[in-house]
Protein backbone atom coordinates (compact mmCIF):
# COMPACT_ATOMS: atom_id res chain seq x y z
CA UNK A 1 0.00 0.00 0.00
CA UNK A 2 0.88 3.48 -1.17
CA UNK A 3 2.02 5.17 2.57
CA UNK A 4 0.15 8.18 1.61
CA UNK A 5 -3.03 6.83 1.51
CA UNK A 6 -2.63 6.83 5.50
CA UNK A 7 -4.38 9.33 7.09
CA UNK A 8 -4.76 8.01 10.28
CA UNK A 9 -2.62 6.36 12.66
CA UNK A 10 -3.48 4.49 16.18
CA UNK A 11 -1.41 3.26 18.51
CA UNK A 12 -0.91 1.27 21.23
CA UNK A 13 0.82 2.61 24.67
CA UNK A 14 1.79 -0.02 27.24
CA UNK A 15 4.35 -2.25 25.27
CA UNK A 16 4.08 -0.42 22.12
CA UNK A 17 5.12 2.99 22.65
CA UNK A 18 6.20 2.77 25.94
CA UNK A 19 9.45 1.11 27.33
CA UNK A 20 8.94 -1.77 29.94
CA UNK A 21 9.82 1.83 32.54
CA UNK A 22 6.34 3.48 31.04
CA UNK A 23 8.16 6.10 29.46
CA UNK A 24 8.39 7.69 25.82
CA UNK A 25 11.20 7.65 24.07
CA UNK A 26 12.33 11.11 22.27
CA UNK A 27 12.64 9.05 19.14
CA UNK A 28 9.36 7.93 19.53
CA UNK A 29 7.94 11.32 19.92
CA UNK A 30 9.86 12.79 17.14
CA UNK A 31 8.74 10.13 15.01
CA UNK A 32 4.86 10.77 16.13
CA UNK A 33 5.34 14.36 15.71
CA UNK A 34 6.37 14.11 12.26
CA UNK A 35 3.23 12.33 11.43
CA UNK A 36 0.73 14.87 13.08
CA UNK A 37 3.16 17.49 11.42
CA UNK A 38 2.22 15.67 7.65
CA UNK A 39 -1.52 15.95 8.52
CA UNK A 40 -1.91 12.41 9.95
CA UNK A 41 -4.47 11.39 12.67
CA UNK A 42 -2.41 10.31 15.56
CA UNK A 43 -5.35 8.06 17.38
CA UNK A 44 -3.70 6.70 20.87
CA UNK A 45 -5.83 3.26 21.39
CA UNK A 46 -4.98 2.60 25.11
CA UNK A 47 -6.26 0.53 28.08
CA UNK A 48 -5.36 3.45 29.88
CA UNK A 49 -7.30 6.49 31.21
CA UNK A 50 -7.23 9.66 29.74
CA UNK A 51 -5.43 10.65 32.50
CA UNK A 52 -2.52 8.05 32.02
CA UNK A 53 -1.71 9.42 28.92
CA UNK A 54 -0.71 12.87 29.76
CA UNK A 55 3.03 13.11 29.51
CA UNK A 56 3.70 10.34 27.22
CA UNK A 57 1.83 10.90 23.72
CA UNK A 58 -0.01 13.83 24.42
CA UNK A 59 3.22 15.72 23.95
CA UNK A 60 2.65 15.24 20.52
CA UNK A 61 0.37 17.99 18.71
CA UNK A 62 -2.65 17.86 17.63
CA UNK A 63 -4.23 15.04 19.20
CA UNK A 64 -7.81 15.59 18.67
CA UNK A 65 -9.22 11.74 19.63
CA UNK A 66 -7.88 8.93 22.39
CA UNK A 67 -9.63 5.86 22.75
CA UNK A 68 -9.36 5.07 25.99
CA UNK A 69 -10.39 2.06 28.36
CA UNK A 70 -10.09 -0.59 25.68
CA UNK A 71 -12.58 1.25 23.40
CA UNK A 72 -15.02 1.90 26.32
CA UNK A 73 -15.02 5.58 25.44
CA UNK A 74 -13.89 7.97 22.76
CA UNK A 75 -12.58 11.40 23.99
CA UNK A 76 -11.49 14.62 23.08
CA UNK A 77 -7.88 14.85 24.75
CA UNK A 78 -7.81 18.53 25.33
CA UNK A 79 -11.51 19.27 27.07
CA UNK A 80 -11.60 15.65 28.44
CA UNK A 81 -15.18 15.63 26.29
CA UNK A 82 -16.51 12.35 25.74
CA UNK A 83 -17.55 11.34 22.13
CA UNK A 84 -18.64 8.18 22.43
CA UNK A 85 -18.74 5.72 25.49
CA UNK A 86 -19.71 1.52 25.74
CA UNK A 87 -20.06 1.39 29.68
CA UNK A 88 -20.54 -1.61 31.65
CA UNK A 89 -24.11 -1.68 32.69
CA UNK A 90 -23.49 -1.09 36.86
CA UNK A 91 -25.48 -3.51 37.98
CA UNK A 92 -23.67 -6.56 36.09
CA UNK A 93 -20.53 -4.68 37.78
CA UNK A 94 -21.74 -4.85 40.90
CA UNK A 95 -22.41 -8.34 40.17
CA UNK A 96 -19.27 -9.30 39.18
CA UNK A 97 -17.52 -7.78 42.36
CA UNK A 98 -19.46 -9.17 44.75
CA UNK A 99 -19.20 -12.80 42.91
CA UNK A 100 -15.14 -11.88 43.27
CA UNK A 101 -15.55 -10.37 46.66
CA UNK A 102 -13.76 -13.20 48.94
CA UNK A 103 -10.72 -13.89 46.41
CA UNK A 104 -7.31 -12.50 47.06
CA UNK A 105 -7.80 -9.28 44.21
CA UNK A 106 -7.72 -5.80 44.08
CA UNK A 107 -10.31 -4.23 42.04
CA UNK A 108 -9.59 -0.42 40.51
CA UNK A 109 -12.10 1.42 37.85
CA UNK A 110 -12.44 3.77 35.03
CA UNK A 111 -15.01 5.76 34.84
CA UNK A 112 -16.68 8.73 33.15
CA UNK A 113 -15.56 10.88 36.57
CA UNK A 114 -11.83 9.08 36.31
CA UNK A 115 -10.05 6.21 38.37
CA UNK A 116 -11.54 4.72 41.49
CA UNK A 117 -9.36 2.57 43.69
CA UNK A 118 -10.43 1.46 47.11
CA UNK A 119 -8.46 2.42 50.27
CA UNK A 120 -5.79 -0.05 50.41
CA UNK A 121 -3.64 0.41 47.08
CA UNK A 122 -0.60 1.33 49.36
CA UNK A 123 -1.17 -1.29 52.30
CA UNK A 124 -1.78 -3.88 49.74
CA UNK A 125 2.05 -3.59 48.44
CA UNK A 126 0.84 -3.32 44.67
CA UNK A 127 1.62 0.71 44.83
CA UNK A 128 5.66 -0.13 45.50
CA UNK A 129 5.14 -2.85 42.52
CA UNK A 130 3.22 -0.97 39.93
CA UNK A 131 4.49 2.46 40.87
CA UNK A 132 3.73 3.63 37.17
CA UNK A 133 0.01 3.80 38.15
CA UNK A 134 -1.29 6.81 39.70
CA UNK A 135 -5.04 7.01 41.13
CA UNK A 136 -5.37 10.91 41.73
CA UNK A 137 -9.54 11.18 41.27
CA UNK A 138 -10.84 8.69 44.02
CA UNK A 139 -9.92 6.78 46.75
CA UNK A 140 -13.42 4.99 48.23
CA UNK A 141 -13.87 2.48 51.32
CA UNK A 142 -16.14 0.27 48.90
CA UNK A 143 -16.17 -0.04 45.62
CA UNK A 144 -19.48 -1.75 45.66
CA UNK A 145 -21.44 1.28 48.22
CA UNK A 146 -19.75 3.63 45.75
CA UNK A 147 -20.86 2.14 42.64
CA UNK A 148 -24.61 2.29 43.67
CA UNK A 149 -24.64 5.63 44.64
CA UNK A 150 -22.84 6.84 41.42
CA UNK A 151 -24.30 8.73 38.15
CA UNK A 152 -20.95 8.24 36.50
CA UNK A 153 -20.65 5.64 33.05
CA UNK A 154 -18.21 2.84 34.09
CA UNK A 155 -16.28 2.12 31.37
CA UNK A 156 -13.55 -0.76 32.91
CA UNK A 157 -12.78 -2.76 35.91
CA UNK A 158 -8.88 -3.34 36.46
CA UNK A 159 -7.81 -6.35 38.36
CA UNK A 160 -4.29 -7.21 40.11
CA UNK A 161 -4.31 -10.54 41.71
CA UNK A 162 -2.43 -10.27 44.92
CA UNK A 163 -0.94 -14.16 43.49
CA UNK A 164 -0.40 -15.70 40.53
CA UNK A 165 -2.69 -18.61 41.56
CA UNK A 166 -5.07 -16.39 41.77
CA UNK A 167 -3.98 -15.03 38.37
CA UNK A 168 -4.49 -18.32 36.82
CA UNK A 169 -7.57 -19.15 38.33
CA UNK A 170 -9.43 -16.20 37.02
CA UNK A 171 -7.80 -16.06 33.34
CA UNK A 172 -8.66 -20.07 33.40
CA UNK A 173 -12.27 -19.40 34.72
CA UNK A 174 -13.20 -16.53 32.24
CA UNK A 175 -15.59 -13.55 33.05
CA UNK A 176 -18.60 -15.02 34.80
CA UNK A 177 -21.27 -12.75 33.19
CA UNK A 178 -21.81 -12.30 29.86
CA UNK A 179 -22.46 -9.06 29.71
CA UNK A 180 -18.83 -8.54 30.35
CA UNK A 181 -15.01 -10.02 28.63
CA UNK A 182 -11.76 -10.42 30.64
CA UNK A 183 -8.85 -9.95 29.22
CA UNK A 184 -5.08 -10.63 30.14
CA UNK A 185 -3.63 -6.95 29.18
CA UNK A 186 -0.26 -7.85 30.75
CA UNK A 187 2.16 -10.14 32.93
CA UNK A 188 -0.11 -9.94 35.99
CA UNK A 189 -3.11 -7.57 35.52
CA UNK A 190 -6.37 -8.42 34.01
CA UNK A 191 -8.69 -5.70 32.55
CA UNK A 192 -12.63 -6.14 32.05
CA UNK A 193 -15.17 -4.56 29.62
CA UNK A 194 -18.37 -4.67 28.23
CA UNK A 195 -18.36 -7.33 25.75
CA UNK A 196 -19.44 -4.54 23.04
CA UNK A 197 -16.16 -2.46 23.85
CA UNK A 198 -13.33 -2.89 22.20
CA UNK A 199 -10.39 -1.11 20.58
CA UNK A 200 -11.38 -2.26 17.25
CA UNK A 201 -15.26 -1.37 17.17
CA UNK A 202 -14.05 2.33 18.63
CA UNK A 203 -11.73 2.84 16.00
CA UNK A 204 -14.27 1.52 13.09
CA UNK A 205 -16.64 4.08 14.79
CA UNK A 206 -13.75 7.01 14.94
CA UNK A 207 -12.96 6.54 11.10
CA UNK A 208 -16.92 6.72 10.13
CA UNK A 209 -17.08 9.91 12.17
CA UNK A 210 -14.10 11.11 10.41
CA UNK A 211 -15.17 9.45 7.22
CA UNK A 212 -11.81 7.49 6.85
CA UNK A 213 -11.74 4.16 5.44
CA UNK A 214 -10.30 1.58 7.00
CA UNK A 215 -7.81 0.98 4.57
CA UNK A 216 -6.46 4.24 5.21
CA UNK A 217 -5.40 3.17 8.70
CA UNK A 218 -2.23 1.91 10.21
CA UNK A 219 -2.24 0.57 13.57
CA UNK A 220 0.14 -0.49 15.55
CA UNK A 221 -0.09 -2.86 18.85
CA UNK A 222 1.18 -5.81 20.73
CA UNK A 223 -1.07 -7.82 23.30
CA UNK A 224 -4.62 -8.94 22.86
CA UNK A 225 -7.13 -6.09 23.31
CA UNK A 226 -4.61 -4.89 20.40
CA UNK A 227 -5.73 -7.86 18.09
CA UNK A 228 -8.87 -6.78 16.39
CA UNK A 229 -8.08 -2.69 15.84
CA UNK A 230 -4.95 -4.49 13.90
CA UNK A 231 -7.16 -7.10 11.92
CA UNK A 232 -9.58 -4.19 10.93
CA UNK A 233 -6.96 -1.80 9.43
CA UNK A 234 -5.53 -1.28 6.46
CA UNK A 235 -2.11 -1.85 7.85
CA UNK A 236 -1.49 -3.78 10.87
CA UNK A 237 1.66 -4.00 12.68
CA UNK A 238 2.42 -5.98 15.61
CA UNK A 239 5.97 -5.34 18.07
CA UNK A 240 8.19 -7.51 18.41
CA UNK A 241 7.66 -8.15 21.66
CA UNK A 242 3.71 -9.70 21.36
CA UNK A 243 2.83 -12.82 21.69
CA UNK A 244 2.39 -15.30 18.51
CA UNK A 245 -1.42 -14.58 18.55
CA UNK A 246 -0.96 -10.57 17.95
CA UNK A 247 1.76 -11.55 15.48
CA UNK A 248 -0.33 -13.57 13.34
CA UNK A 249 -2.98 -11.00 13.48
CA UNK A 250 -1.14 -8.09 12.02
CA UNK A 251 0.57 -7.99 8.27
CA UNK A 252 3.62 -6.33 9.91
CA UNK A 253 6.53 -7.33 12.91
CA UNK A 254 8.72 -4.52 13.45
CA UNK A 255 11.17 -4.40 16.85
CA UNK A 256 10.29 -4.48 20.55
CA UNK A 257 8.98 -1.17 22.68
CA UNK A 258 12.62 -1.46 23.95
CA UNK A 259 14.00 -1.26 20.81
CA UNK A 260 11.24 1.81 19.84
CA UNK A 261 10.14 -0.77 17.01
CA UNK A 262 7.29 1.63 16.55
CA UNK A 263 9.26 4.88 15.53
CA UNK A 264 11.74 2.02 13.44
CA UNK A 265 8.57 1.11 11.44
CA UNK A 266 7.02 4.13 11.07
CA UNK A 267 10.24 5.75 9.88
CA UNK A 268 10.72 3.09 7.04
CA UNK A 269 7.11 3.15 6.23
CA UNK A 270 6.28 6.76 5.65
CA UNK A 271 9.87 8.31 5.05
CA UNK A 272 12.02 5.07 3.60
Amino acid sequence: MNPHNIRLVALDMDGTLLHEDKRISRRTLQTVQKLADAGIRVVPATGRGLDGLRGTILQVSPICHAICSNGAAIQDPASGAVLEETPIPIPEAIRLLEYYRDRPLFFYLHTSQGPVRPEGWKESGLAARFPYLRFDTSTVPDLIQWLGGTKASLWKIGVFPHSDQAFQEMLREGSPLPSMKLMRTGECNIEINSVHASKGNALKSLCARLDIPMSSVLAIGDNQNDIEMLRFAGVSVAMGNAKEDVKSAARFVTGSNEADGAAEFLERYFWG
